[in-house]
């Protein structure tokens, strides 16, 4: 009876045993599993960190919502403290105004040196292919409505090199003089329901001006576009959307610059045409693959932050030198009230208002693809 019960005592024993090194097997599989995800992640987050030092450009980007371009590489004439402003909505074309201007320097007019030109091999799209299949390099065509000169695409490598004036082959029938104040009108992210009345103040001075255009704006008013057009004003690029290019893969990079483009010449024959690239943002990828001449500027009207025709006016005339190029926006109706009065006073002042082509052109500057330019040299 005795033994009956030590033996019965010794297989619960077993089975407890068995089930205690069972339960333990299990913990133990679940715990190397959840070690083994732990490890995963970390090496997934230090893949992360390391894919954002060498991502973007080799100069410090700043913040997104503070808008500052970002300006290195192969830049011939300086950007400058480039802050785009815009901080647009590509909904609704509304200004973001929580964005923060840091402002361009008036007092920069002879700070013309090259920025920072040490690239990021990693950040550099080598191709030269033309990524839309619209550029041709020997197109006998030298020059677009706009007077873009064409050229061979060819980076000589040498970013230090600064802009050659071709002070043999002014082109007067422009109806510039070279010898006399220039400065060049930009309008962004139109067109809008208020073009039409900054066109008419144009019109109405025998002045000029560039309209970069934004691809969601030109689906929205594509008799706008035509009126641009047909009035001889200057249409740019914007891009389809109104992405930050610095934040993008190559092949959106392609396609926002790209189908604008052709979005735009479905409407009306511009070809080839230059670019503003949103914020103002670009480094060496987004330069190698838009392989147009783009554009910032070196007067900020603040039209997007004030919404006030008095304090654009007057930050215009505070700014204004020989050989910049004014930011404004078509989409406000403040804007279009200080062009009315601010096109009439820079002429009074001496100024020929005119289009960003045209002033370089007849300044005899040759444009070049992936060159970002923000002011004429002087």
């Amino acid at each position: 009876m005795e033994r009956g019960k030590n033996a019965l005592s010794s297989t619960v024993l077993t089975v407890i045993w068995l089930i205690t090194a069972a339960a333990a097997l299990i913990l133990t599989v679940v715990y190397l599993n959840r070690l083994q995800e732990l490890y995963a992640k970390a090496d997934q987050v230090n893949e992360n960190i390391v894919a954002g030092e060498n991502a973007g450009d080799n100069a410090t980007d700043v913040a997104q919502d503070t808008g500052v371009a970002n300006n290195s590489g192969d830049v011939r004439v300086q950007t400058g403290d480039n802050t785009d402003p815009e901080g647009t909505d590509t909904q609704t074309g509304e200004s973001d105004l929580t964005n923060t201007d840091a402002g361009s320097d008036p007092d920069n007019s002879t700070d013309i040196a090259s920025a920072d030109n040490t690239d990021n091999p990693d950040d550099q799209d080598t191709s030269t292919d033309d990524p839309a299949g619209i550029s041709n390099p020997d197109d006998s065509d030298d020059m677009d409505k706009a007077g873009i000169a064409d050229n061979d695409n060819t980076d000589t490598g040498d970013d230090n090199d600064t802009v050659k004036k071709n002070t043999e082959n002014y082109d007067y029938t422009l109806g510039i003089d070279p010898e006399k104040p220039i400065i060049a009108l930009s309008f962004d992210d139109g067109p809008s329901i208020y073009t039409e009345r900054i066109i008419a103040a144009l019109e109405e001075n025998n002045a000029e001006a560039t309209f970069f255009m934004v691809g969601y704006n030109v689906k929205n008013y594509k008799d706008v576009v035509k009126l641009v057009y047909d009035a001889g004003m200057e249409i740019g690029n914007h891009t389809s959307d109104h992405k930050k290019l610095t934040d993008q893969s190559k092949e959106t990079i392609r396609s926002q610059v790209f189908d604008n483009e052709d979005l735009i010449n479905s409407i009306v024959p511009v070809g080839r045409i230059i670019v503003r690239p949103p914020y103002g943002s670009h480094n060496s990828t987004v330069r190698s693959i838009v392989q147009r001449p783009m554009f910032n500027w070196s007067v900020d009207s603040l039209d997007w932050k004030t919404r006030n025709a008095d304090s654009i006016v007057a930050q215009i005339k505070q700014d204004a030198r020989d050989g910049y190029i004014v930011l404004m926006h078509d989409l406000y109706e403040t804007t279009a009230e200080a062009a009315e009065r601010i096109i009439p006073w820079l002429i009074d002042q001496g100024y020929q208002v005119t289009s960003i082509s045209k002033m370089f052109k007849a300044r005899g500057i040759k444009l070049e693809d992936g060159t970002v330019y923000r002011m004429v040299e002087e």
